[in-house]
């Protein structure tokens, strides 16, 4: 994960900014000063806010695409070296093309990807994550130049973004998210210039959205910095999000990581955790917790990745606004149609159904999928259930029926990937 600090290489003489977001920053302060206006603030976000103020969203965004248009930087020794190593996904803050042209000389093929904090799902359509270091996905998590409606720029922009990812008003591609919430999965995070508070709120922000509890690294010189500040950035980031500081030039660190990749003999080959998984919501009365359970590591055995409240849902954790983001993002949704559950007049699981049910209506074919555990009299349906296929489950065929349910869900799925 790259935030907007890498620096990069000026093509030509000039300015030796330490990086591209540095040289826009410098651009939008000295046509406010050229109009006579006051520059307070040291951060892009706060001089973009300035210029948004005086000019308009418009006009900032329009400035933007002009500079990227006309950029006089090229790709860095960090752009360089990250583009040898192996990785499959980037997701970067950064709004410019250098990153795509180290990958490009170094004979890849990336797949270039924008959010768009103020477009609906349409906007963010979903894409294929290969898991392939040959055609790696760089995900522009600001938007990117050559769409600059979608730049995230000024602090109202950056308000917006967090808002719009926190609730999922603007939904990110499932087929991302899946990689991002794996649990198999960790970051390296370069250019984040950890120095800076808003630069930490945002990186902690995400980790926290995206559920990430591995271990991950953050490449960053803290020269300069008092030793009791050091001590007092590391505790922020452990604190619930297992960051370590790595306190180092990025390109020195870059470069050891792949002279140890080569000692240890290379790369290993595809990373089958970046293979997209379907998720599966799974509703149930608590009174059937054993039988969840069960379900729950069946589906995982068969390299779905379900989602259970008592595996899934930490100390801490909002539960009402989580359940809620879980339904909305899954492929699919089992409800476990028990007799207990048959009894719940009014109970929250009641709610997961109703929920489960509307997002039903934006697939042709099953998601919301009703397992039948016991021999139901008329009596005993919920009338919520009623215009959903159900399929068995009984506990006395439990493996036969699991068979039926996971290849009806693969088959669909993959009618889905078309």
């Amino acid at each position: 994960m790259l935030g907007p600090e890498i620096p990069a290489k000026p093509s030509v003489a000039g300015p030796q900014d330490s990086s591209v977001i540095e040289a826009l920053k410098r651009q939008l302060a000295d046509e406010l000063e050229g109009d006579r206006r006051t520059v307070c603030g040291t951060t892009v976000a706060a001089i973009s806010q300035q210029y948004e103020d005086a000019y308009g969203s418009k006009s900032l965004k329009s400035t933007a695409e002009d500079f990227y248009r006309k950029s006089q930087y090229g790709p860095s020794a960090v752009h360089e070296v990250l583009a040898s190593l192996p990785f499959s996904l980037i997701v970067t803050t950064s709004q410019d093309q250098l990153l795509a042209q180290a990958l490009k000389a170094a004979n890849k093929t990336p797949s270039i990807q924008r959010y768009h904090a103020w477009g609906d799902k349409r906007d963010n359509p979903e894409i294929e994550i290969t898991g392939s270091p040959s055609a790696p996905v760089i995900y522009h998590l600001f938007g990117h130049a050559e769409e600059p409606e979608s730049l995230v720029l000024s602090e109202n922009d950056l308000l917006d973004f967090l808002k719009a990812v926190i609730s999922g008003s603007s939904p990110m591609p499932n087929s991302l998210l899946r990689v991002l919430k794996s649990k198999e999965q960790s970051f390296l995070f370069v250019g984040f210039g950890v120095r800076r508070w808003d630069l930490r709120m945002l990186l902690k922000i995400l980790l926290k959205t995206w559920e990430q509890d591995q271990g991950s690294i953050a490449a960053e010189s803290l020269k300069g910095l008092a030793d009791s500040d050091c001590e007092e950035m590391a505790l922020f980031y452990q604190r619930g999000t297992r960051v370590e500081i790595e306190d180092t030039d990025a390109a020195m660190f870059l470069t050891q990581v792949s002279q140890r990749l080569q000692a240890a003999g290379g790369y290993a080959g595809k990373n089958t955790a970046l293979v997209a998984r379907p998720r599966v919501f799974i509703s149930y009365a608590r009174e059937d917790n054993d039988l969840a359970s069960r379900l729950y590591n069946a589906l995982t055995q068969q390299q779905f990745d379900p989602w259970l409240d008592t595996q899934n849902l930490s100390g801490g954790v909002q539960w009402n606004p989580q359940i809620e983001s879980e339904i909305a993002t899954a492929d699919f949704a089992l409800v476990l149609y028990t007799e207990m559950f048959c009894r719940k007049t009014a109970n929250y699981v009641n709610k997961e159904v109703a929920l489960a049910s509307d997002r039903a209506q934006y697939f042709r074919g099953p998601f919301l999928i009703p397992l039948k555990t016991f021999d139901m009299k008329p009596e005993d349906r919920v009338q919520q259930l009623s215009k959903f296929n159900e399929m068995q489950l009984m506990p006395a065929s439990f493996e036969d029926d699991m068979a039926k349910i996971v290849s009806t869900m693969r088959r669909e799925y993959q009618l889905r990937s078309r």
